[in-house]
């Protein structure tokens, strides 16, 4: 109980739900990265030290958000199987 409420494990369809949700604003996240390394390939004389930085940490944003992803899919196959 957690101050005075039980503590409720949500449904595996509200669980999927959230998951695909998330799925769904890490797509539109990687189809921006998409456009702007697209931009970059065609106007790679204008890039700044800034953008150069952006890039890094939007790839290793990318990198993280993917194993957490895989991480989430694989424990909820594992609880439905």
């Amino acid at each position: 109980m957690l101050n005075g409420k039980l503590k409720v494990t949500p449904s595996y369809s509200n669980r999927l739900k959230s998951y695909c949700d998330e799925f769904t604003e890490f797509n539109l996240r990687c189809e921006q990265l998409c456009r702007a390394f697209d931009h970059i390939a065609t106007h790679h004389d204008t890039i700044s030290s800034f953008s150069v930085r952006g890039m890094k940490q939007n790839a290793l944003w990318l990198k993280w958000r993917m194993k957490e992803m895989e991480q989430k899919l694989t424990q909820l196959h594992k609880e439905t199987c």
